[in-house]
Formats: structure tokens, C-alpha cells, sequence
């Protein structure tokens, strides 16, 4: 069931309410914002939400609703549901409520999904004791703007070394290797057997990869996630071109990682190394962008 919260209040003073007298009907009145709000989806995966409003009614209420809506692109209603009231305003004439609802970017509960270019309206209907009806509208408008990636690649490299090397001590311009990192989602596996030049290495535990010929364009959180979707999806072993003393071999590689987290970061395989005696290392830099909670506007 979805948390909403109508709070129906009686007011005394007749003076904070928009007066109608009985052969006009009821009046709904929002106080604030004039009844529109947007909802930033690159901001954050749910909005709270609250807005307050006032009914009047000279006949007196006979019933008092609230329709949410959920309006694709396009305009059509995917989902609708009636909230339930906290108090039965039947034979009031002057009320205010307060609708406090969570918007998820992802509602698995209630079955639906916002986009871009969605609404979600909520209608409140006031029938007074005459049958005269007055509908007020509460509309909240979904975006998703864009958001950019780091321009420079993270300070930090991500050296990794197999299992068999981890306990040497290996390093690569003063940075430790280790086996795997889970930010990029890559498990280093080392060399095969001295048959090749190349090291291996498979994505971690929940990750997933699409390699990508550019990165031109790649400049945005959702340009990796159009990239990711449109491309071929890796989650087994691969090789990656190293240099074994000497010997270029090494070939650079960019590619998507989705971690285990459902991030979506942007690496760029950046050096190889081979070395019997300073060790065999995979090298990364990384660019990922960074969301906070989204907030009512």
C-alpha cells in the first residue's frame, strides 16, 4: 500500500480560505507553489514530497478525494491510485490537508518506473451537498538532466596483480597492486603460463563490462548508461595486451564497468607490465560522477 499521509484539519478562521458562497460550489485552494513541483531524477532515487491545501464548501462537504497519477511521455495514465484520508470531512464546509507522498525512481511495491517527460498529478475532488464538484490539480514534472563526469581521471591509478604475486610487495609508481577492486569491477587473474604477453582479467562479483572503440562523448553518467545498454555485455575472462620486458606488446583499452552497485564507471586500461623481477601488473584510471538526494523545487 502506498505511505500516504492526508492530514484533514478543521480551521477556525473562515479568513484563510478562498470564500464561496453554495450556488458556486466548493473551492480548493493550494498554498504554496501554485500547485506545480519537478522531480530531478539525476539528483536522487526518490523525492519527498508535501504540499498543503484548503476546501471550502458553503453547502458542506459531501466527499472529499485524491487521485495520484502517473502520466508517461506521452500523456497516458500507467498508473493510478485513490490515497486514503486520515478524517472523514462529510458535512464540513472549511478544512485544510496535507499530502506527504515519497516518489520513487523505482517503485517495485506499486509496479512503475518514472522517465523523463513523465508527470504525476494528483487531483483533488471536492462534491458538496448540492452535487456541485470542483477538482484543484497538484502536478509534479519528472526530468533528468544531465550528469557530467569528472573532466580529469581519478588521481589515484588502480594497480592489480594476481593472486599468486599478491604477497610480494608489488608496486607500480608507489602504488600497492592488489588482486581486485570493486569501483571498477575488476579481478586481475595474471599471465598465461608465459604462452603470451597478454594478462587476464574477469569482472568482480556483480560487475559486468562493455568495451567501447572511443570515448568521445563519454562525458556523462547517461551517455555511459546509453553506451553500456547499446553495447555487448562481458562477464568472463578477457585478455589485456601487456609489455613483457622489453617487448611492446601493451594495447590501451576503454571500457564500461558496472559494478556491483549499479554504478556506471568509465575505465580506461591505462599500462601492462610484465617483469620477473619488479612483477606483472595490470594499470587503471577510472572517471565516475557523483549523485546527491534529490530535493523539491
Amino acid at each position: 500500500m502506498k505511505n500516504f499521509k492526508i492530514a484533514m484539519i478543521l480551521v477556525a478562521a473562515v479568513a484563510f480560505f478562498c470564500s464561496c458562497g453554495g450556488k458556486e460550489g466548493p473551492s480548493i485552494t493550494f498554498a504554496e507553489k501554485d500547485g506545480i513541483a519537478t522531480y530531478d531524477l539525476s539528483q536522487g532515487n526518490s523525492l519527498t514530497l508535501n504540499f498543503e491545501g484548503s476546501v471550502t464548501a458553503e453547502a458542506g462537504i459531501e466527499s472529499l478525494k485524491v487521485i495520484q497519477t502517473i502520466n508517461d511521455a506521452e500523456g497516458t495514465a500507467v498508473k493510478a491510485f485513490e490515497l486514503p484520508l486520515t478524517e472523514d470531512p462529510a458535512g464540513k464546509t472549511e478544512f485544510t490537508f496535507t499530502l506527504e507522498d515519497v516518489l520513487m525512481k523505482v517503485d517495485t511495491e506499486n509496479d512503475y518506473s518514472l522517465a523523463s517527460g513523465y508527470t504525476v498529478v494528483y487531483d483533488v475532488t471536492c462534491a458538496d451537498k448540492k452535487e456541485q464538484t470542483e477538482t484543484k490539480s497538484w502536478t509534479v514534472t519528472i526530468t533528468e538532466t544531465a550528469t557530467p563526469l569528472p573532466t580529469a581521471w581519478n588521481p589515484t591509478k588502480v594497480v592489480l596483480c594476481s593472486q599468486s604475486q599478491s604477497g610480494y610487495g608489488i608496486t607500480y609508481e608507489g602504488v600497492a597492486a592488489k588482486v581486485e577492486d570493486e569501483t571498477i569491477g575488476v579481478k586481475c587473474l595474471g599471465k598465461n603460463d608465459h604462452k603470451d604477453y597478454n594478462m587476464y582479467a574477469e569482472p568482480t562479483a556483480g560487475a559486468s563490462w562493455v568495451f567501447v572503440e572511443s570515448i568521445e562523448g563519454l562525458t556523462t553518467n547517461e551517455a555511459l548508461v546509453e553506451a553500456y545498454n547499446n553495447g555487448t555485455v562481458v562477464t568472463s575472462r578477457t585478455m589485456f595486451p601487456a609489455t613483457d620486458e622489453g617487448k611492446v606488446n601493451f594495447t590501451e583499452k576503454y571500457f564500461i564497468s558496472k559494478n556491483k552497485n549499479g554504478e556506471y564507471v568509465l575505465v580506461d586500461y591505462c599500462a601492462g607490465r610484465l617483469n620477473t623481477t619488479s612483477g606483472n601488473v595490470m594499470v587503471f584510471q577510472y572517471k565516475m560522477a557523483e549523485t546527491t538526494p534529490a530535493a523539491a523545487k
